[in-house]
């Protein structure tokens, strides 16, 4: 009877095993006990495979981007302990310096004492990952642009003072009424949405109505009719035009009195009287930044016994320190259109400042575009010359909350200028006010500090000393 022989377990040599993974992987790397690449083989379609070729004789760790090094040494120290290493994903440098290119390796020790490395090319996936990203961030912007389209449409429906009412088409009932339709057809019950247009007008007029909203149905324009309110007995020239909205056709009707009287004139005047009672000051300007209107609240900030003597004046003459809060502001405003919560300060006619916080507004629509200043007062001033102090964010967080609302160029410049009059004013405090003594101690020569002293408003606050 034979003897049988041993069973075979030899392994295949390294280049039958380069041979094997490659079949199977994108890319195979052999490296010997020092970590330099001894063989390879990478599929011709594989986005490394022209560069793989001049790693023979390198280290491979070399070859790898300089955030995946360490991961690259993990993979070869557990493949070099006899454990089949942890599959890591590790990118590699490309030619475009803003890419990389991501493969997925595993290890596992040779015979010999060398390390088989096999990788699969995550290129492919990646694209289709960053498509993806990319597709998000246009929805993520389309809906966006989306809802800033519906909050100014929502905006202008509500503010409008003429009556507008949305009517579905098939149904003819109100879908949507602002505030000015409420008003114009007193509505008793604050609602007109779900009511038949109909009943909203004298009988009369009903008919005109059906055919108006039949006319707009088939029409090309705009058609009007004369209709009367049946609660205020109110009349109106009716126009309507039709829009269609996610498979819904509407109809939408807007209201105009017979006898030219706007609707809403009591609630501007209402409006005028609320603003003027503010506890915080209001101001409007012009594009240039001169006052226009102010109320009552800003007139005391500013120390002012009328709005005449303000009108007509900059708001940059009481508004932050003079030539650069103002104008960062105003320059914010022309970039983004709101600024919130902007930290400055109020100087007053006598000579008393007030920390405020300012929230402005560029208006570009009407006969006359205009900016928009609510001031919030913050806590008084201690004294006439702590202006600096007052206008000086006082954490990093305030700092922060200016970025977006003024640019980097504007926030260094403002930085600098705090800087450097608290420190002229910690000069004049340490030398009783001796210029001559501060300038040597801000290493300034007298003229340079007189300048800026005048630049930051010294020269009128603190006596001659020296």
């Amino acid at each position: 009877m034979p003897t049988p022989g041993p069973t075979s377990s030899a392994k295949p040599d390294g280049a039958a095993a380069v041979e094997i993974a490659a079949a199977i992987a994108d890319i195979v790397v052999v490296v010997d006990g020092e970590g330099i690449v001894r063989d390879l083989k990478a599929s011709p379609g594989v986005a490394i495979a022209r560069d793989a070729e001049a790693w023979r004789g390198k280290r491979w760790i070399e070859t790898v981007a300089p955030d995946s090094r360490n991961k690259a040494a993990s993979l070869l120290s557990e493949a070099g302990k006899g454990r089949t290493a942890t599959p890591r994903e590790i990118n590699h440098s490309s030619k475009d310096p803003l890419a990389t290119i991501p493969i997925r390796y595993s290890a596992i020790r040779g015979t010999k004492g060398d390390i088989v490395i096999a990788g699969r090319d995550l290129s492919a996936l990646a694209e289709v990952q960053q498509q993806l990203v990319q597709a998000h961030q246009a929805m993520e912007r389309d809906y966006a642009r989306q809802r800033a389209s519906e909050t100014r449409y929502r905006a202008l429906f509500q503010l409008t003072g003429e009556p507008i009412l949305i009517a579905d088409l098939a149904s003819r009932k109100v879908t949507e009424a602002n505030p000015a339709a409420l008003r114009a057809l007193a509505s008793s019950s604050g609602r007109l949405a779900g009511r038949l247009l109909a009943s909203l007008f004298e009988p009369a007029g009903a008919a005109d109505l059906d055919g108006l909203m039949s006319r707009a149905a088939v029409g090309n324009g705009a058609v009007e009719a004369r209709v009367v309110a049946a609660a205020s007995g109110q009349s109106f020239d009716a126009t309507a035009s039709l829009i269609r909205s996610g498979g819904t056709t509407l109809v939408l009707v807007r209201l105009a009195p017979t006898d030219g009287r706007p609707i809403g004139a009591d609630d501007t005047a209402r409006v005028m009287g609320l603003i003027e009672k503010l506890p915080d000051g209001f101001v409007v300007t012009d594009l240039s930044g001169l006052i226009l209107e102010a109320n009552a609240a800003f007139l005391d900030l500013a120390q002012a016994a009328s709005t005449e003597q303000v009108r007509g004046k900059s708001l940059g003459d009481w508004l932050g320190r003079m030539g650069i809060d103002f104008p960062s502001l105003t320059a914010s405003l022309r970039e983004h259109g709101t600024v919130r919560n902007f930290p400055t300060i109020v100087r007053g006619g006598f000579g008393i400042t007030e920390t405020v916080e300012v929230s402005a507004v560029l208006v570009e629509d009407g006969e006359l575009p205009c900016y928009g200043f609510v001031l919030r007062s913050g806590p008084r001033a201690s004294a006439p010359n702590g202006h600096a102090a007052a206008a000086i964010p006082r954490s990093v967080d305030q700092f922060i909350e200016l970025v977006g609302r003024v640019s980097l160029k504007e926030l260094v410049r403002e930085t600098t200028d705090i800087i450097e009059r608290l420190c002229i004013e910690a000069a004049l405090e340490m030398t009783k006010d001796n210029r001559a003594t501060a300038a040597e101690l801000l290493g300034l020569s007298r003229q340079s500090l007189y300048l800026k002293m005048r630049r930051f408003g010294f020269m009128d606050e603190m006596p001659e000393a020296d």
